[in-house]
């Protein structure tokens, strides 16, 4: 579907709202059948303009087992050096990459919920030989079609430079382009696998550390706290218990979203009467105090959106439909941010 720009000047008050109250899940999430992306997001405001609790919407998919699992496709795309620092541009709360893949320039979002290591969006890179490999269908009820390249050439991210890789997936991600015009795909967990990774909002920049007992990454730093997370399904979404108000909760933590709080609507008011959650100017963006995670108290989160309505991807992430904390720049920009997924450690510093 095309837009003219008459058609989203005339949309854009109808849908910006929403847009802002909305938490993008991508994470190209695939164990055996399942898939999750981000680009879906989109999909239910351009369709469907009710449901402002969720303000996403999720699909499924299957493949066949041949086509390969996240870490055997597009293997090429893998750091390498004992430290690599890698320049990120904020557009909203997303942090990107910017580079460019067989000439077409863009940005690439610095996503920790995907797990293949590059994933393209073929709107806007013209790549030959797609094989359909899956289908799928929107929250909204609308369809997609995943796909396969065989090889893309030329890729480079940020000062990286890959020749070519292979079985990279593609689809069609014209809705993230309402985040920024040139958006390219996402670099995912796979491409740094086996590195500790060190986010700074505030110097704009990821550094990521090869894990030697040389890893100096909390050299010089001052910590705020230290994090103790697991894994569900998902090796590249970190998950910890937390506690809110005296309520169980579940965190998780990425960067490729602003920020949710998934609790059923006695809850919600509960936390309200406590003074838990303090309504910011916006309907649904709440400060949040009292929060600990992993059994260790944090400072409070300025804002955050909270939704009476169950998280949508529960089923392929493996995690609780409600009274689930899903931690992104809301509360990420606050610090600088190391992440130990080899020590199952997530580090908050001082960021000033």
């Amino acid at each position: 579907m095309k837009h003219t720009p008459q058609c989203r000047q005339a949309f854009d008050p109808l849908c910006g709202r929403l847009r802002q109250t909305t938490t993008i899940l991508e994470g190209m999430f695939m164990k055996t059948d399942c898939r999750f992306t981000r680009a879906q997001q989109f999909a239910k405001p351009l369709l469907m303009t009710a449901s402002l609790a969720t303000g996403l919407s999720f699909a499924v998919a299957t493949y066949a087992a041949e086509k390969g699992t996240p870490s055997s496709r597009a293997r090429e795309i893998r750091l390498s050096g004992d430290q690599v620092t890698l320049p990120i541009v904020m557009v909203r709360e997303f942090p990107f990459i910017e580079g460019s893949v067989s000439g077409v320039e863009g940005k690439f979002m610095l996503d920790t919920a995907a797990e293949d290591a590059l994933s393209l969006n073929s709107h806007r890179i013209p790549i030959a030989n797609l094989e359909t490999v899956g289908t799928g269908v929107f929250g909204s009820g609308q369809s997609f079609t995943s796909k396969l390249a065989p090889v893309v050439k030329d890729i480079r991210i940020a000062s990286l430079h890959y020749t070519a890789a292979t079985r990279v997936t593609a689809q069609n991600a014209v809705q993230l382009e309402g985040i920024t015009p040139d958006f390219l795909g996402w670099f995912g967990f796979h491409a740094w696998d086996g590195y500790t990774m060190k986010l700074d909002y505030r110097k704009l920049q990821a550094i990521f550390y090869r894990k030697t007992p040389a890893a100096d990454y909390l050299a010089g730093e001052r910590l705020i706290a230290e994090l103790p997370f697991d894994v569900r399904r998902r090796p590249n979404i970190p998950v910890m218990p937390a506690k809110l108000g005296g309520v169980d909760i579940t965190a998780a933590f990425d960067t490729g979203a602003y920020g949710y709080l998934y609790v059923g609507k006695e809850t919600k008011e509960k936390l309200v009467a406590l003074k838990i959650l303090k309504q910011n100017d916006g309907e649904d963006d709440f400060a949040v105090t009292g929060l600990s995670l992993g059994g260790v108290p944090v400072p409070d989160i300025k804002s955050i959106r909270v939704a009476t309505a169950s998280f949508p991807a529960s089923r392929p992430t493996g995690l609780p439909s409600e009274n689930l904390l899903w931690i992104g720049h809301g509360f990420l920009r606050e610090y600088k941010t190391v992440w130990d997924y080899q020590g199952k450690k997530i580090y908050l510093l001082d960021n000033r």
